[in-house]
């Protein structure tokens, strides 16, 4: 394979730019200790730095990779600022709290400042070096979208408005044949959908490889089972092995060791909270503090979910099971504000104390709900392998209103690739998502229209009639 035939993943790039900027963090405090004592430190002061370098490079190296600093080009320039200076805060704090327990009490707090500030300015500068590199260089020619005839999971208006600001969509393709091997060679990237046959993408896939072309698969049940799947042989015959799904015995123990600690120091933390909030519910329409609601989880057991109550009572008296709309009238006005904060999910963690929920997992949901969805979908039914969570990966990268086969599926790549640092990446994560405000919004009437024509009109598809079909 020669040099125009390399893959352009950019890992080996990633891993420069990711080695830069815990240089930067470390020359950062050197920096500063020299601005501080005029170029001559004293060794009292400059010692313990010295000693604990090692350990702040590692501090570093792990809150990158956490916020995925070196991933972020498609955020706006004050979203690169905000995880950059989110980073070095968190950075600082531990950086601190290692002075503390290994006695370097002679580490200026000026110098702390000091070096947020270099290390601020060194990394955000090569940050938008490398954006405007990446902008001028690997400018996109589009993306071509390959879908099911009937139903797809391509055409939405948030991912089609994503990739319209990334490039442009060249086309939309309605099936497999020759034409669409042609609009592959004019494209950057090839989006397939998951219903698509599986001799289709295998010949896709072999095709992309041969063009040096990006491909994204949404994937089936079939394909999330191949997931971190291990390779055996029996003489001269390989196998993969795949693993059922769910966790171990030694996997639960840890899960559950980890969901009482954090439990605990969150209900100590946020028991004034607590205290606030059931007084201004009480004031706000004098009626019950909390919520108790049949949620299923693992297993299809049952249990009674606690959340603070953010809707009048007896709110589905006459509707019956039914998810709540944006801008719902049966929420009150102080269920507004808990609901957009996300805080009338506190008691939950009374659930995870108790043993009936986890910190992270799939989202429990109602019995009628479960029933609906597990004849609809394929995926559902597997979510209930391990318990049900206060947050997990479909809040993370989805939304209120992402189809619950979506959420299905987010859960499903959870529970194939679950490991400790993946439910610590998950929780600092839930915690830039709780101030999105789609992420608290209700389902909107129409959410589950079909979209096409819609979208067609508001986005510049070009139109290839002889495999194109958008009515």
């Amino acid at each position: 394979m020669g040099f125009s035939r390399a893959k352009r993943d950019g890992s080996f790039l990633k891993l420069f730019e990711f080695i830069l900027y815990v240089i930067f963090v470390v020359l950062g405090f050197y920096i500063a200790f020299m601005i501080r004592f005029k170029g001559n430190p004293p060794p009292y002061n400059v010692n313990p730095f010295y000693q604990n370098m090692p350990y702040i490079a590692l501090c570093a190296a792990f809150i990158f990779y956490i916020t995925k600093i070196t991933s972020t080009y498609k955020k706006t320039l004050f979203g690169n600022v905000a995880i950059i200076g989110v980073s070095l805060l968190l950075i600082d704090i531990i950086t601190a709290t290692i002075m503390f327990f290994t006695r370097g009490f002679a580490f200026p707090r000026t110098v702390f400042a000091l070096g947020f500030l270099i290390q601020m300015i060194l990394i955000f500068s090569l940050k938008l070096f490398i954006l405007r590199h990446i902008s001028k260089k690997y400018e996109q020619r589009g993306v071509l979208i390959i879908t099911s005839p009937e139903n797809s999971d391509l055409l939405t208006e948030d991912f089609l408005s994503g990739e319209v600001s990334n490039g442009g969509i060249k086309s939309i393709c309605r099936s497999v044949d020759q034409y669409t091997y042609h609009l592959i060679d004019e494209v950057d990237k090839v989006y397939v959908d998951c219903d698509i046959p599986s001799e289709d993408k295998v010949e896709l896939i072999r095709y992309c490889s041969i063009k040096n072309k990006m491909l994204y698969i949404i994937p089936s049940l079939f394909e999330i089972a191949f997931m971190n799947s291990k390779v055996r042989n029996h003489g001269d015959v390989v196998f993969l092995r795949i693993e059922p799904l769910g966790l171990s015995f030694e996997q639960k123990v840890v899960k559950r060791i980890m969901d009482v600690m954090l439990s605990l120091v969150g209900l100590i933390l946020t028991s004034p909270l607590f205290l606030i909030i059931a007084l201004s519910i009480k004031l706000d329409d004098k009626g019950p503090v909390f919520y108790k609601q049949e949620r299923v989880t693992e297993n299809n057991k049952t249990f009674k979910l606690c959340k603070f109550r953010t809707m009048i009572v007896n709110a589905e008296e006459d509707t019956g099971p039914t998810l709540a709309l944006k801008d719902d009238p049966r929420i009150t006005r102080v269920g507004r504000i808990l609901r957009s904060t996300r805080l009338d999910e506190l008691p939950q963690l009374i659930n995870v104390l108790k043993g009936e929920m986890s910190i992270v997992g799939p989202r429990p949901e109602r019995p009628h709900f479960v029933e609906k969805f597990d004849e609809e979908i394929e995926e559902y039914k597997y979510r209930l392998f391990v318990k049900a969570g206060i947050t997990g990966l479909a809040q993370i990268f989805g939304k209120y209103t992402t189809s619950p086969k979506h959420k299905a599926k987010f859960d499903l790549l959870y529970i194939k690739n679950y490991s400790l640092l993946l439910d610590i990446k998950i929780i600092l994560n839930t915690v830039k998502v709780i101030f999105k405000k789609e992420s608290s919004m209700g389902v909107q009437e129409g959410d589950l229209q079909d979209v096409n024509t819609k979208l067609i009109k508001e986005f510049n598809i070009k139109d290839y009639p002889e495999n194109t079909n958008f009515k």
